[in-house]
């Protein structure tokens, strides 16, 4: 039997706009693959043979394989071993659907037998039901696909119609029914003979939380299925029917097994941390084994439940990015309806001003802010990746409830832009001004991405919206960037400033200091400047800060801190700075909870050639992956993949025995977005690509700013505004 699939397949849902029906044409399956036993596969997402004389649970399920319902008879002679059959009016079987049932595309296959096919009384053969309706329908002379609204029948939202001819009801009878929402193509077909054509999908995004077999819920309205109908073989397929019956281009020897593996072991991991979503968000990390959940890696960062997190790098937003992205490559309904809750999270968080704030306590009463209006947090992609997920989930959905969010929020972030070009650590909605972590207005804020993801924002929001202000505040960042280059007895960027461009102090950790991580940031936002102008201005300040670099530190390392006043190296522990070249003041902080970033140098020079030497933008921002082209990558990405399958726990997730690896740590734990588990979706994208499961596309390749704008004009701004 043929699992292959169709090489022009487009994986993700859109909004399909059509009559009900505009056209059917006929005819016939391929193969013989829909007349054989049911087995499992890598696209059979739910399996029953109901070759079991005691029940009618399925054999295999990607969700919960236990069979509901009542007056049903196992065990009876089937088409292909044994069979079920109704035994009492109103009998069915029924199952539960989420990972067993995918309402964007799939193909169903069934062997049906009895006085259905002769009574002439409409009778629903299968339905799955969520917010919308997909059945299949045996009425006086067709056999038909349909999608129906609500509770409703009548009228549906879109009908296929296969003409039934004489169809004997003492022998069994094969139906398959595919439907796919991407290309708005639905086909319905018995003994081979099959209609294919248009259809209208449903507007919404509605995940199918049940199924029925032999008389579903239309059963009480269109009439019930009566004693003796048989059904054998019941096969769900994650592929709709073009794609399932399309020549197969196998992969290497040695990717058959491996993408099996690499599919098996992402989905474990997945669905783990999808059973973790709360309220359609998640922390940051969470404790192992008592998965309790934390917003950073000390002890007394640990929360209770009710807590959703929309701080650091990893938060929610991010979290839900990784499973649209692996519903975009493995196909796996549930992960799309985790990126759903997200969404549906953020839009009822995000204040009418247009910001979100970097957490939230779930309440039955509703949704109440970690943070008042006066601490609306810059830093630490509290908003910017919010904006990139909406971003990426409008452009797949076109769903318009997220671009007014993202244009909400581009306009917030406009407007807490600092005078002088930057922004800062949070913003005072209401004293309507930015502020520094210490509460001084409109300090300037490098650190953990604060103006570096701002201007990211600009330039998202410049192509989404095609207005210029948006340019002219990453003029305004860029030109700041140059302003508060630090130079004296050290040279390169601070953490924060206060608003006159002077160093400031921050956490009782961060002092006012020439900081290695904040100077790296601010190279990489001159870098993007100039990406964006062409200006060399832009590019003259890292110049210079690696020329002085490279006669102070001739080995190339930096610490964390430097002093303004003489350069040495520091650290900072209770707004206390300790020289980290003396032996005794060293030894003393080493004995505090204190960040081990800190605590050692990291080689700086290097890092500050290569931003310098990438400074021209991509030849192909957004390379299409193509058959060959992941073919070639299958290599490089299959290292990945094995090693992050090796490193995998029971439960899917990568595990670190004492997280940052200091004194004050949770201790045993784990991110809710490992990179590992993107490194296996990698190989898994082009794998499936390869094979022709997948169509040519640059999907942003697991980058959350990619994605949310996976184009290659990205730095086509027309930066000057007489530029046309």
């Amino acid at each position: 039997m043929k699992h292959n699939c169709l090489k022009s397949f487009a994986v993700l849902p859109c909004l399909i706009v059509l009559v009900a029906v505009v056209w059917a044409e006929e005819s016939h399956l391929k193969g013989d693959w829909w007349q054989q036993p049911a087995v499992q596969t890598r696209h059979t997402i739910f399996v029953a043979t109901f070759d079991r004389a005691d029940s009618n649970d399925a054999d295999f399920a990607r969700g919960m394989p236990l069979a509901g319902g009542f007056g049903m008879t196992a065990g009876v002679p089937g088409r292909h071993g044994k069979a079920t059959r109704i035994a009492e009016k109103g009998g069915h079987l029924h199952y539960r659907g989420g990972n067993n049932f995918n309402p964007h595309r799939g193909t169903l296959r069934m062997f049906v037998k009895g006085n259905v096919w002769r009574d002439e009384t409409p009778h629903w053969l299968f339905d799955a039901r969520g917010e919308d309706r997909i059945g299949i329908l045996r009425d006086k002379a067709a056999l038909s696909l349909v999608f129906c609204p609500d509770l409703r029948t009548e009228p549906p939202i879109a009908k296929l119609d296969l003409p039934i001819k004489d169809v004997t009801p003492d022998e069994w009878h094969c139906i398959v029914a595919s439907w796919d929402r991407a290309a708005g193509i639905g086909a319905i077909a018995l003994d081979g003979r099959c209609a294919t054509g248009p259809m209208k999908f449903p507007d919404r995004h509605s995940p199918v939380f049940i199924f029925y077999v032999g008389g579903g819920f239309g059963a009480r309205v269109d009439g019930m299925n009566l004693p003796g109908l048989e059904i054998d073989d019941l096969v769900i397929y994650d592929l709709p029917l073009a794609v399932l019956q399309a020549d197969i281009k196998p992969l290497p020897k040695e990717d058959e097994a491996l993408l099996i593996k690499t599919e098996d072991n992402a989905r474990k991991c997945l669905n783990f941390i999808a059973d973790l979503q709360r309220w359609g968000g998640w922390q940051t990390l969470y404790t192992w084994p008592t998965l309790i959940g934390s917003a950073a890696q000390g002890r007394e960062c640990v929360d209770f439940p009710e807590a959703v997190g929309n701080d650091k790098s990893h938060a929610s937003p991010h979290i839900a990015s990784r499973f649209l992205y692996a519903y975009e490559v493995m196909g796996d309904y549930r992960f799309f309806e985790i990126a759903l809750k997200t969404a549906d999270l953020l839009l009822a968080a995000q204040d009418p001003r247009g910001f979100w704030v970097h957490g939230y306590r779930m309440t039955v009463s509703g949704i109440k802010p970690a943070a008042d209006e006066r601490h609306v947090k810059l830093q630490d992609s509290v908003q910017s990746h919010p904006i990139f997920f909406l971003s990426y989930l409008h452009r797949l959905t076109g769903d318009e409830r997220y671009m007014t969010a993202l244009k909400k929020a581009g306009e917030f972030y406009l407007k807490a832009q600092n005078p002088n070009g930057s922004w800062s650590h949070h913003w005072d909605a209401k004293d309507g001004i930015g502020k520094t972590a210490r509460n001084q207005p409109q300090g300037g804020e490098i650190n953990d991405l604060c103006t570096n993801d701002a201007i990211d924002v600009m330039v998202l929001m410049y192509h989404i919206t095609g207005e210029r202000k948006y340019i002219e505040s990453v003029k305004r960042a860029g030109d700041w960037f140059i302003a508060a280059q630090i130079k004296g007895a050290t040279r390169g960027w601070a953490e924060q400033y206060d608003k006159d461009n002077n160093p400031a102090e921050a956490r009782h950790f961060e002092p006012p200091a020439c900081s290695q991580s904040a100077t790296r940031l601010a190279a990489q936002g001159l870098v993007e400047v100039y990406r964006l102008s062409k200006d060399d201005r832009y590019l003259q300040p890292i110049r210079d800060c690696i020329a002085w670099m490279e006669k102070a530190f001739p080995n190339g390392e930096m610490w964390c801190y430097h002093d303004l006043s003489d350069n040495r190296p520091i650290a900072c522990w209770e707004r206390k700075n300790y020289h980290m070249d003396d032996e005794k003041e060293a030894a003393w902080v080493r004995q505090q909870p204190i960040g081990t970033w800190q605590l050692k140098p990291s080689s700086t020079v290097p890092a500050m050639k290569r931003i310098l030497e990438r400074a021209e933008p991509p030849k192909d921002l957004a390379p299409m992956l193509t058959a060959q082209s992941a073919a070639d990558r299958l290599k490089a990405f299959r290292s990945g993949a094995e090693q992050a399958m090796a490193t995998q726990n029971e439960a899917g997730v990568w595990v670190s025995p004492v997280v940052s690896d200091f004194m004050g740590s949770i201790g045993a734990g784990f991110g809710t977005a490992s990179p590992r588990v993107l490194a296996m979706l990698r190989y898994i994208e082009a794998a499936r690509t390869a094979l022709g499961e997948l169509p040519p596309a640059y999907r942003g390749d697991g980058n959350l700013l990619r994605m949310a704008y996976p184009k290659g004009d990205w730095y086509d701004v027309k930066w000057d505004e007489n530029v046309k």
